[in-house]
């Protein structure tokens, strides 16, 4: 009696029970349906300690989630599922494991034995001619003008990614890689021990464990490409961002020791004075951007903008601005209107970088952003026509292609030799 004691709470109730309508309140399921349920034997009955009390442990509330899954993802009768619940004891995990392997996902195609009965003509779509014939001509179905009657689902599923521009070159590369792992399939599946089994029951076996694989297979290839987008997307973001920490931002003693804030109050108060020369404001800018002062430097691009709409130094001193400011929108707003240009002045230069590689940041995950990569790499190389190397904003933007792209630019000499005198300076 000490024993029971301990496991009851002061009314009585077991610790980790509930009662209907705690039961109904956990799972979200109605006090008919439970009921309900309890009728069908999709439930065991509940503990009864008393005559007016009915309590349901968390296996119950387990069993209802269970039953929705079954609803979801198989084509069972509620008699059915109650079958495969009664014969897996109410064991939640059995028949949670029962349902992950597909062995209950109904669909008339799932059996790989070929047996007559099997194959019925439900061919209900219809599929332009030459489409047919370009999957003929891919090896992808062998006769365009009388598609057998299993190959509609494929036809189907072909033209529906064939409509989302997936290439045809794909899914014959595909089935050509597929040749191997079937065979290994096939070995496998013959080479299990199914003793004692009929020929329906052994087909039945075969076409359970051929569900298990192909869903590992599914669920192992969407893993590995997630990894891979993961890949992409990381590479993306960490290029720019390592770019962007990159950039030479003066400590507040080096700013004090120098006096920049006042240097840069004084060019800023000349720049009024200087309205008709926009290279003084340029000039201003180059140093803002240096000593990490980016909202003066929009304010002076914008100002330089003004004097000389169109001007590409202008447009890219704030694509840069705003890019090391992380206001993505708008450094890619200027930047992409900085892609046709021919101008090899390092600031348009890096700013059509920044721009690739914000581009390519958004993109990432979605598509091939190796070719904006690509792009942003070789950019960097383009400072070396119409630059020198004694020009120092040459030899530090190249020096940062090392940090930036370092699978791209140290395999380029162009790029360590730029380092290699950036050091030597300094």
């Amino acid at each position: 009696m000490a024993v029971t004691a301990q496991k009851q709470t002061t009314t009585g109730k077991e610790a980790g029970t509930y009662r209907i309508s705690e039961l109904i309140a956990a799972s979200g399921a109605t006090r008919d349906s439970i009921k309900y349920y309890l009728r069908a034997d999709l439930l065991p009955p509940a503990k009864k300690p008393r005559a007016n009390l009915s309590l349901y442990t968390q296996n119950h509330l387990k069993l209802i989630e269970l039953i929705r899954k079954f609803q979801e993802q198989t084509r069972l009768s509620l008699q059915d599922i109650a079958d495969v619940f009664r014969t897996a004891g109410y064991d939640a995990n059995v028949i949670e494991i029962e349902l992950l392997s597909a062995r209950y996902s109904v669909n008339d195609d799932d059996n790989i034995i070929p047996l007559k009965s099997h194959f019925q003509n439900t061919r209900n779509l219809s599929f332009p001619a030459e489409f047919l014939q370009q999957l003929a001509n891919s090896s992808l179905l062998q006769n365009a003008a009388q598609p057998e009657q299993d190959e509609d689902q494929l036809i189907g599923l072909l033209w529906a990614a064939h409509n989302a521009g997936v290439p045809l070159s794909f899914f014959e590369t595909a089935r050509g890689k597929l040749a191997d792992l079937v065979d290994l399939e096939v070995k496998t599946l013959i080479a299990i021990k199914r003793p004692d089994l009929s020929f329906d029951n052994m087909v039945d076996n075969v076409t359970d464990v051929n569900r298990i694989i192909s869903r590992w297979m599914a669920t192992e290839k969407n893993r590995q490409i997630r990894n891979q987008f993961q890949r992409v997307i990381d590479n993306s973001e960490r290029a720019i961002s390592t770019l962007i920490d990159t950039i030479y931002r003066p400590s507040i003693l080096f700013r004090q020791r120098h006096g920049l804030d006042q240097l840069l109050s004084n060019l800023t108060a000349q720049l009024d004075t200087r309205a008709t020369l926009p290279e003084h404001a340029y000039a201003l800018c180059f140093a803002g951007l240096l000593l990490g002062e980016y909202e003066h430097t929009i304010t002076v691009g914008q100002t330089a903008l003004a004097l000389a709409p169109g001007e590409p130094i202008a447009i890219a001193v704030l694509a840069l601005a705003h890019g090391l400011q992380n206001d993505v929108d708008l450094a890619f707003e200027y930047g992409s209107q900085l892609e046709d240009c021919d101008n090899k002045h390092p600031v348009i230069l890096q700013a059509r970088m920044l721009s690739s590689l914000l581009k390519a940041s958004k993109l990432s995950g979605v598509t091939d952003t190796a070719e904006l990569m690509r792009n942003a790499g070789e950019i960097f190389l383009d400072l070396l026509q119409g630059s020198t190397l004694e020009e120092p904003e040459a030899i530090l933007t190249l020096a940062r292609a090392n940090i930036a792209f370092p699978d791209f630019a140290n395999s380029r000499p162009q790029a360590i030799n730029a380092l290699q005198t950036l050091l030597r300076g300094l």
